[in-house]
């Protein structure tokens, strides 16, 4: 088997509301609200579903332990969640070939969600201070991308309450604003009241009209890659841009309109991002937490000296 890679997503949030001088008070308000959690009862659990989909996804438990990374404590935190309203499954026993369906009422159940928490302090001039959390996210090769970014980032948002967006690499920003020619840029735009002629009678009944445009560009200089990132089209209502640097590099990005009306970058998806490569003799440890402890601890240490500085 080829080595595989764990990908580590990283999120910030915004500053905090509540201001906190120090990283063990940061560390025990989390720690306080995750406890609340967990004493819900099961049917007041976060809970949500796909849009038009079927299957549910229930946030059961969030398993925390504090660890220093140098001389700051920061929470890694385990979760437990499980899919239920799952159709048309069945197990096969591997001895027998046995085969049970899976009913709806059934839970199908994962232990090792990994995501760890890391504190930031800004002391300000008038002797405040500005809080964040940084988030680490270890989305292990057992797991699909989207899913492991949903359970994340409900649990980051709806149960902690941050307001976090994805970070990109510095070296990658630098390389966006340095990279002469970029080999491949496409540009994906919704817009409003795009309609034709043969619509006109109608427009009396209409609740909304949405549509969208596709641009592919190719051979892009820097500078017009730059004016498509900040373009404000007045008929746009949001766009994501995917910069192609090669096969296996690509960046997008995606702008969706404010309460200003202004686009603003809300999401960044950046693939070879950070990420840990591991052995196939890994995988049977790679969710014991010491090792996600030291593997996160190497992406944290590299995260600080190159984003922070």
């Amino acid at each position: 088997m080829a080595t595989l890679k764990i990908k580590v997503p990283i999120y910030i949030s915004s500053v905090l509301e509540e201001s906190f001088y120090s990283y063990p008070e940061m560390c025990q308000r989390i720690e306080q609200v995750i406890t609340d959690y967990n004493n819900r009862l099961p049917d007041s659990k976060l809970s949500f579903t796909q849009r038009t989909k079927l299957k549910q996804k229930v946030i059961k438990f969030i398993h925390f332990d504090r660890y220093n990374f140098g001389h700051t404590p920061a929470l890694l935190l385990r979760i437990e969640e499980y899919k239920q309203n799952n159709k048309d499954l069945y197990l096969e026993n591997s001895i027998t070939a046995e085969q049970r369906d899976i009913a709806l009422e059934d839970k199908i159940g994962s232990n090792y969600n990994y995501v760890l928490l890391y504190p930031l302090i800004r002391y300000l001039d008038n002797g405040d201070a500005e809080n964040r959390w940084v988030a680490f996210v270890y989305n292990d090769p057992s797991k699909e991308d989207i899913d492991i970014k949903t359970t994340t980032h409900s649990v980051l948002s709806k149960i902690l309450g941050l307001s976090v967006k994805a970070v990109m690499r510095e070296s990658t920003r630098n390389r966006l604003h340095r990279t002469p020619i970029i080999s491949k840029v496409v540009a994906n735009y919704v817009t409003v009241n795009n309609r034709t002629n043969d619509q006109v009678d109608l427009r009396p009944y209409e609740l909304s009209c949405k549509s969208t445009r596709k641009i592919t560009y190719q051979n892009l200089p820097q500078d017009e890659l730059m004016y498509l990132m900040e373009d404000q089209p007045e008929d746009v209502v949001s766009k994501k841009i995917t910069v192609q640097f090669n096969k296996n590099e690509n960046v997008k990005m995606t702008y969706e309109l404010n309460t200003e009306n202004v686009l603003i970058q809300t999401l960044i998806e950046e693939t070879n991002g950070y990420e840990i490569t591991l052995e196939p003799e890994d995988i049977v440890t790679m969710h014991e937490p010491m090792n996600v402890q030291q593997h996160l601890g190497d992406i944290i240490t590299r995260f600080l000296s190159n984003e922070m500085n």
